[in-house]
């Protein structure tokens, strides 16, 4: 209990001195990569050979929805079965299930943490590690949860077409947005910001 409350106060702390310019619609993605290995399945999802380490640029896939979070985040915790059940609309649905894939960011958590989290919200989609705050910084020091969706231009570079702050309170209200941005011109983002902090 006390390494728990210990691990708070820290991410807190230092997200409490961050300074917060959340990248936002019209954006381009910053090509992250994540040295997490990747179990098979995982790979099969992220359409990628096997290999050690996941690159936006060398991705093919054309749309994602990234869930930026912390294992300790209490509404993170919130959204985590919000976020399966959106996972299992997509799965289920032949043409989401081609073009949509979801991937967690989890900052500053290490790949123990993660696993844990998974296991106890049975989070089905992969979550990269974020232990050194690293790819948050990229992102502008978003204030968890945050919600990022990325299309690709015709260049292939990944645009922020929707961001949504907070807690999402429905999958259905995922799934809208999801929708609107499958359509969204990356070139105009005309999708927009929604949520509040």
């Amino acid at each position: 209990m006390l390494l728990f409350v210990c691990l708070t106060v820290s991410f807190c702390f230092r997200l409490s001195f961050a300074e917060i310019k959340p990248i936002d619609v019209g954006k381009c993605f910053p090509n992250l990569t994540f040295k997490d290995i990747l179990s098979k399945e995982e790979r099969t999802y992220l359409l990628i050979p096997e290999k050690k380490t996941f690159s936006f640029k060398k991705s093919p896939v054309n749309f994602f929805l990234i869930d930026v979070f912390s294992i300790y985040c209490i509404s993170c915790q919130k959204q985590a079965p919000i976020f399966h059940e959106v996972y299992s609309k997509i799965e289920n649905n032949p043409e989401l299930k081609r073009k949509v894939k979801m991937i967690g960011i989890a900052v500053g958590n290490n790949q123990k943490e993660v696993e844990s989290f998974k296991k106890e919200y049975k989070t089905p989609y992969p979550v990269f590690t974020d232990s050194d705050f690293s790819a948050y910084a990229s992102l502008g020091n978003p204030r968890a949860p945050y919600t990022i969706f990325l299309k690709k231009d015709s260049k292939g570079k990944y645009i922020v077409v929707n961001t949504h702050r907070g807690k999402y309170d429905s999958a259905d209200d995922v799934m809208n947005d999801i929708r609107d941005c499958l359509y969204c011109d990356p070139k105009t983002s005309s999708c927009g910001v929604k949520g509040t902090d």
